[in-house]
């Protein structure tokens, strides 16, 4: 069945190609050339116009049959159910009522239908405007008809802000395709009709038809260009995901048709039609023996590849898009210049290597701006080009693994934290330390000491790499894989945990002043509002700043009385204050009774988010910081410093403020020194996030 509907798919496409560029040509292109040889009234402009017309309603026919092929495949697909009984009315009727694909069919079908009409009834043309008329209504039909396959596609389920640009880049790039490559089949049938008579009539009207359809093309050239550049924008967005999914590799495959397909047009735009225009008006030469016989042989090797083209859109359209699709990485490396960066003369060989590849592109923009030795000093750009750019890439190599750019499917959730954390301290502690930093009980006893998994090259490395080790282990160390203990969910737990707890290393020393930069992701979680209601966290973003308080009683009482009694104040400055108690969550409301009657206190899954954020409290208790500058040396600093160090108790009481992106900015725990117990340093530090312009990105809802 998917060969079949990708034939189908095809056929309706090229049919529709066909006349959209068909009629193109008669307007734009026959027409104007005849007129320019003063033919446009003669024998020869008729045959060929009627030999168009009489092509293009086949075509309509083509394009209507395949279209009820079209549909047939559809509710086989939509009904998952056998032929005989997926083409039963009742079936057909839902398809055709309660679907995006079946209402689009309805009215590419009658549109199909009126311009079939246009065509199988129409009279002789009066004059000039009853030629224009039907022409120009042709173009047009078929190009409504075109165009609203872009809403029966993926365009049709893309969904955000990006749909509004995705649907009309769509429908372009359908028409731009219809222009170009629709009308080569029509410039062949013109060159072949002047090549079988080369009087200097008919040469005139090739020269003027090739001037005219070059102009045409490119501009059909220069829309596919930018529209095809936003659907894969769209669709595939990565290159991860353009290598590594079948979307990616069939748009590959499209894309490597294209070239050779450009390379032929601009063959015959820079090459063949100058030197048609240039020829005598007649001779032997002209006639076909040089020019004009390339210039046709190329039109039908530009058709051909775009035929194939058209082939490989319509598998497109059956599979699903690379941005939904989980991508396999087909190299066994990949390139990294934040895990490299730190490393000696990685710096000196990219500067080098660069600067080496702005010479060979000098070199080759010489080469093309001038033609006396051109070939060779091309040929010295890109050789320069190539041997630079491998020497300013080859120290950016690290290794990469099938998995590496998975997208994670368990959601960065305080939930999936604190999930991941029981798991890590049942499978993982053992051997890497209760706080990460490789110092287990049986660390000592293995070959190699295990990883720092607080350490910077933990956050140098892909989710997806981090899911292939626990899968799979890594070959020459003691690290075992885990697929036949946890499951994929429980594995991506456990990886969130771990990006969790290396970005709390990495936040030790965050104070109650607001970072000047945002960097750390505040993972979400979910908080009741009310009977039956409930919110997230994610939910706040572009809202209001979140206030997020940890708590104990009795120890945190006077705390939250002090909050409530300026409740208003802070609503006012831009926060919400969401309050989290760290245990006995099911008595909290009996302990607190009508105190702090104003604050918002999560309880359901206060266990989960009090676990997640407790990680963010200090390092183990006399460990020095990180001197300045001395970041690559961190596995050392720790093994030196932090070997059998404990993480100190979690303290009873803390407090975050999450700016309106969803980034922790700043904490405070008391007894660190003056903080937030003074209420208009809180309130100072809320109006800065609250006139801040975005700094950065939203986060993604998972870790990367």
């Amino acid at each position: 069945m998917t060969g079949f509907a990708i034939a189908v798919r095809f056929v309706h496409l090229g049919a529709l190609t066909f006349l959209i560029g068909g009629f193109a040509f008669l307007l734009l292109v026959a027409r104007p050339a005849f007129k320019h040889a003063g033919l446009d009234r003669s024998t020869d402009f008729e045959r060929l116009d009627r030999l168009l017309l009489r092509l293009l309603g086949w075509s309509a026919l083509v394009a209507v049959g395949s279209a009820l092929l079209w549909l047939g495949v559809q509710v086989i697909v939509v009904s998952g159910r056998p032929l005989g009984e997926a083409l039963a009315l009742d079936t057909i009727r839902g398809v055709l009522l309660e679907t995006q694909f079946g209402r689009v069919w309805q009215l590419r079908l009658a549109l199909l239908a009126l311009l079939g009409g246009f065509l199988l009834l129409r009279g002789r043309e009066r004059d000039e405007r009853d030629w224009l008329a039907l022409r120009f209504e042709g173009l047009l039909l078929g190009g409504l008809v075109t165009a609203t396959l872009a809403w029966a596609g993926h365009a049709a389920a893309t969904e955000g802000p990006s749909r509004l640009l995705h649907l009309p880049a769509d429908a372009l790039h359908l028409l731009a395709a219809g222009v170009w490559l629709g009308g080569l089949p029509s410039l062949f049938l013109l060159l072949s009709w002047v090549r079988r008579s080369p009087d200097p009539s008919r040469v005139a009207v090739a020269r003027e038809a090739t001037r005219r359809f070059s102009a045409l093309a490119l501009v059909g050239v220069s829309g596919l260009v930018l529209t095809g550049l936003v659907n894969a924008w769209v669709l595939v967005g990565t290159f991860p995901a353009l290598v590594g999914t079948p979307y990616g590799r069939l748009l590959l495959v499209k894309l490597l048709l294209l070239v050779p397909l450009l390379a032929i047009a601009a063959q015959n735009l820079l090459r063949l039609k100058p030197r048609l225009l240039a020829a005598p008006p007649a001779g032997s030469e002209v006639a076909g023996d040089d020019p004009l016989r390339r210039l046709r042989r190329n039109v039908l090797a530009e058709a051909g590849l775009g035929a194939s083209i058209l082939l490989l859109v319509g598998a497109l359209g059956i599979t699903p898009p690379a941005l939904h699709t989980q991508p396999t990485w087909p190299f066994p490396f990949r390139r990294s210049w934040e895990a490299n960066k730190d490393l000696p003369g990685v710096r000196t060989m990219v500067i080098a290597g660069g600067a080496g590849a702005l010479l060979g592109a000098g070199v080759l923009a010489y080469g093309i701006s001038r033609r006396r030795h051109r070939p060779w000093v091309v040929g010295g750009g890109l050789l320069l080009i190539g041997w630079f750019g491998a020497v300013a890439l080859r120290p950016l190599a690290i290794d990469a693994y099938p998995t590496t750019y998975v997208r994670p499917t368990i959601p960065y959730h305080a939930i999936s934290v604190a999930h991941g954390a029981r798991l890590y301290q049942r499978h993982c502690a053992v051997c890497h330390g209760e706080a990460g930093y490789g110092d287990g009980p049986a660390a000592l006893e293995l070959p190699t000491l295990p990883a720092d998994l607080t350490a910077k090259h933990t956050a140098d490395h892909t989710a997806g790499d981090l899911f292939w080790w626990l899968t799979q282990g890594i070959k020459g160390s003691p690290m075992p894989g885990f697929r036949d203990h946890l499951s994929e969910e429980e594995r991506w737990d456990v990886i969130n945990f771990l990006r969790a707890l290396a970005a709390a290393e990495e936040a030790r020393l965050m104070s109650p002043l607001v970072e000047p930069e945002p960097w750390l992701v505040a993972p979400d979680f979910t908080f009741g509002i009310g009977v039956g209601r409930a919110e997230t966290l994610r939910d706040q973003r572009g809202r209001a700043i979140v206030h997020l308080m940890l708590f104990t009683l009795p120890g945190s009482l006077s705390r939250l009385e002090q909050l409530d009694a300026v409740w208003t104040e802070i609503g006012l400055a831009g926060a919400r204050i969401i309050t989290v108690p760290m245990r006995e969550a099911d008595r909290i409301y009996r302990q607190l009774g009508t105190r702090a009657a104003n604050l918002l206190v999560a309880v359901d899954g206060s266990q989960e988010i009090a676990e997640t954020y407790a990680l963010f409290h200090r390092t183990p208790e006399g460990l020095p910081p990180i001197p300045p500058g001395m970041e690559s040396l961190i596995d050392a600093w720790r093994r030196a410093f932090a070997f059998g160090a404990q993480a100190p108790p979690i303290p009873p009481h803390m407090e975050f403020l999450i700016d309106r992106q969803g980034y922790i900015r700043a904490r405070w725990i008391p007894g660190d020194g003056p903080g937030w117990d003074e209420i208009p340093r809180l309130l100072k530090e809320i109006e800065r996030l609250d006139g801040e312009a975005p700094r950065a990105p939203a986060p993604d809802e998972h870790v990367h």
